[in-house]
């Protein structure tokens, strides 16, 4: 993996408090996170969740650990905004890292979009397809 920084949208992550078996995206999301903190790259995390949601999910999911898996993670983003206050420019001002050297993971089509938006390259998954 080449990125410099990598962003998760929350939703590749499936919620494994409802009991059901990984689907395959979350099973490559998984291991593309992995991958990328083996490499070196930044990880963050968007949603646009609520941030007690977001929360919920995110120590549902990975424990106590989100908070080292990722060095930013922003909640309540507005993918339909664009420019300097689009969630992805936010992050990546926070990272330091130019759009073109970052990877978006997403399996939320208007995390998608917002993703390509702001040339940003996309990696994206929905219910195992990609979209």
């Amino acid at each position: 993996m080449t990125a410099q920084a990598v962003i998760f949208d929350l939703s590749t992550f499936q919620d494994r408090a409802l009991g059901m078996f990984p689907m395959r995206a979350d099973i490559e999301a998984e291991k593309m996170l992995h991958e990328a903190i083996d490499g070196g790259a930044h990880c963050a995390l968007v949603s646009d969740l609520p941030h007690s949601q977001a929360d919920r999910r995110l120590r549902e999911r990975f424990g106590d650990a989100a908070h080292h898996l990722f060095s930013v993670v922003l909640t309540d983003a507005d993918f339909a905004a664009r420019g300097h206050k689009s969630p992805y420019s936010t992050v990546l001002q926070v990272l330091g890292v130019d759009a073109g050297d970052a990877l978006v993971v997403s399996a939320s089509a208007p995390a998608t979009q917002a993703a390509r938006l702001a040339n940003i390259r996309v990696k994206a998954e929905n219910q195992g397809r990609r979209l």
